[in-house]
């Protein structure tokens, strides 16, 4: 009698937590309390750090773990002094396969750090023609019995291409064209580029225009649709011959590209002989 009365139990119950839907009859059987699923919070991962101690109550730690540029970067990196103690921080090195690429400013080198207080320098990466995953690592030595505290570095080759293009090049002969009112042969140009978008670059491009007779320039453009302008100062010795002009985009090869054989252009464009009267003239170059 009492086992049947447990069955009977058992049924009443399930039976009352069955219930029926009005729009369809489907019968909706919640899932048995042992069955639920248990509920996760997902653990946010802190920013990735590498820190470094000593018995004697000094301690480092160095932000980021990792620098990654792509394609190019001037990244900030801090030491901190999180321990009891004073803690000195040694020699500052790049190691790896693609270690002459890195550079840093700004000096953390022999600082004693006290309890809390940090110091901070950059790192960027020149990829001068680098092909494909450039890795290094940033090895921090200081006066704890720890190992070095290593930043891991990389950089990927972009797709990017620049270009100076003669095609819609002109020159024009400008009197008092330079700031100091000297007489000035000015290059119009157009520097293009593919593969990215002007905020990929690491800021204005450098470009050199240099003439053969004459004088080099120096300067730095923005890309884009529009043309650019270099304004070479010319002397009395200038008029009257002919000029070999060469413009080279990204000179010191500090931005990877896809092709660096595009990267200059030569024009040629013959002077008048200088006279008084003439104003702007329009050259064939």
């Amino acid at each position: 009698m009492a086992v049947l009365i447990t069955v009977v139990a058992a049924v009443i119950t399930y039976s009352s937590a069955v219930g029926v839907t009005v729009a369809t009859g489907e019968e909706i059987v919640p899932v048995p309390p042992v069955l639920r699923p248990t509920t996760t919070t997902q653990q946010t991962t802190p920013h990735p750090t590498v820190t470094s101690t000593h018995e004697g109550g000094g301690a480092l730690k160095v932000a980021p773990a990792m620098v990654t540029c792509k394609p190019v970067c001037d990244h900030e990196v801090t030491i901190t002094s999180t321990g009891s103690a004073p803690a000195r921080v040694g020699t500052i090195k790049f190691d790896g396969p693609a270690k002459a690429k890195f550079t840093r400013t700004g000096e953390c080198l022999g600082k004693t750090l006290d309890s809390g207080e940090e110091c901070t320098f950059r790192v960027a990466f020149k990829p001068a023609g680098a092909t494909g995953t450039q890795t290094a690592r940033l090895v921090i030595e200081h006066d704890l019995n720890d190992k070095a505290m290593v930043v891991a570095l990389s950089a990927e080759q972009p797709s990017l291409d620049l270009a100076v293009s003669s095609g819609g090049a002109s020159c024009v002969l400008q009197p008092g064209g330079t700031v100091d009112g000297h007489d000035a042969l000015e290059i119009f140009f157009h520097v293009a580029l593919t593969g990215a978008t002007p905020e990929q670059l690491p800021g204005l491009v450098p470009v050199t225009v240099r003439s053969v007779p004459g004088a080099t320039i120096r300067l730095n453009t923005a890309v884009g649709p529009g043309s650019t302008v270099a304004a070479l100062p010319l002397s009395a010795l200038d008029y009257g011959r002919a000029h070999s002009i060469t413009i080279t985009v990204d000179p010191d090869h500090k931005i990877a590209e896809r092709n660096e054989s595009n990267n200059a252009v030569r024009l040629r464009v013959t002077l008048p002989v200088k006279t008084t009267s003439r104003g702007t003239v329009r050259l064939h170059c």
